[in-house]
């Protein structure tokens, strides 16, 4: 039995991690264990302001890096030596003490050093690519045995040798049948039209732009307002929810919800998630079957998500608020609107599926190849 090592960050990238370890135990248990090594980023807590009050802000800078790590190379040894000098040890500890047979990334923080580690010690290194059109030239790795890609968009871009297209990688409970009306009885949800608006992990408050058509709802619709753990958003919510049942003549129901282990569900309920256009949020609303409405994102990475979910045919995308909560409204009056993207969301999901396999088909060479080697 071989020992997978997987390393991964806070945000979208423990997902990502998650799903993988998951779908490894589910379909290959004797084959693998696997370790999980975990650390966040000591800059996470600017991150997380930004990434709360102006997701727009990241576009400059992301964009400005971006062109000058693919002009100098050297720039990229600079930012890479970053997470060596706070690292290294730690994660080198972590690989001998646990007997580390392949490392699996999921956040680029680690790349340098499992690279160092792949070369010096022979311990292939696969590149978990955690964006899906729009990588950024420090989330990727050439000398990684192998990268994983969600379709052919990032290799057209970057043409690196060493990437396979394997789709998105989603927790299996995302993935599970279901029936609606029966989860929003579990959820004591009413069985009215339903909308789920998410603001990622962190919970951004640029979803509040959709307060316009709850405050002027003709008509009963659920609203679950999912706030992460972003407590001044929650609040804010629970404030909102109070004064429409004193004072307002909208029939809208808000549901606040704060940080869950069970969003699936809350998924698995809805006609249709809106909110930021996160990939694992896009990607985990495609694979409870749910429409996606992208009404923000963050500037810069998750800008090809807007295309996915236009060329996949997946739902809808508007940022400009007063046009967004014209769309909302129209949905409310027309909530048939949503089966449109029905078979463009059944294909994307089984297209996804298949990416666990994919990954097991390269453990299963790198494996076979360390073998014949030793």
């Amino acid at each position: 039995m071989k020992t997978i090592g997987i390393f991964t960050s806070g945000y979208g990238h423990e997902s990502i991690a998650q799903a993988i370890l998951e779908k490894i135990e589910q379909q290959a248990p004797l084959e693998y264990k696997i370790k999980k090594y975990s650390h966040k980023d000591p800059l996470d807590f600017t991150y997380n302001y930004i990434y709360r009050l102006s997701p727009g802000s990241f576009s400059l800078p992301f964009h400005a890096s971006a062109k000058l790590i693919e002009k100098y190379k050297g720039a990229k040894k600079i930012a890479d030596l970053w997470h060596m000098i706070n690292l290294e040890n730690k994660i080198t500890a972590f690989v001998k003490k646990n007997k580390i047979d392949i490392c699996i990334s999921a956040y680029f923080g680690f790349n340098p050093i499992l690279e160092k580690i792949q070369a010096s010690e022979n311990i292939p290194l696969i590149n978990i690519v955690s964006d899906p059109h729009t990588a950024h030239p420090l989330i990727l790795s050439e000398q990684a045995k192998l990268q994983l890609i969600f379709d052919q968009e990032i290799k057209r871009k970057h043409q690196h040798q060493n990437m396979k297209v394997a789709g998105w990688f989603v927790q299996p409970k995302f993935e599970l049948a279901y029936d609606r009306q029966k989860i929003r009885k579990k959820l004591k949800i009413s069985d009215e039209l339903t909308f789920l608006i998410t603001s990622g992990s962190e919970g951004a408050n640029s979803i509040l732009k959709i307060l316009p058509s709850i405050i002027n709802c003709e008509k009963e619709t659920n609203f679950i307002i999912a706030c992460g753990n972003n407590e001044f958003l929650y609040n804010n919510i629970l404030g909102v929810k109070q004064s429409l049942e004193k004072l307002s003549s909208s029939k809208a129901k808000i549901i606040p919800l704060g940080f869950t282990k069970n969003l699936h569900l809350y998924m698995q309920a809805a006609d249709m998630v809106i909110g930021k256009a996160g990939p694992n949020t896009l990607f985990e609303s495609i694979a409870c079957e749910t429409a996606f409405f992208a009404i923000t994102h963050i500037h810069g990475q998750e800008d090809g998500n807007l295309d996915i979910i236009k060329n996949y045919k997946i739902g809808l995308v508007e940022e400009n608020a007063k046009r967004a909560n014209q769309k909302i409204q129209s949905l409310i009056k027309k909530p048939q609107q949503i089966d449109k993207f029905t078979n463009g969301i059944k294909q994307l999901k089984k297209y996804n599926q298949k990416a666990a396999s994919i990954l097991l088909q390269e453990l299963s060479s790198l494996k076979k190849l360390n073998s014949n080697m030793n």
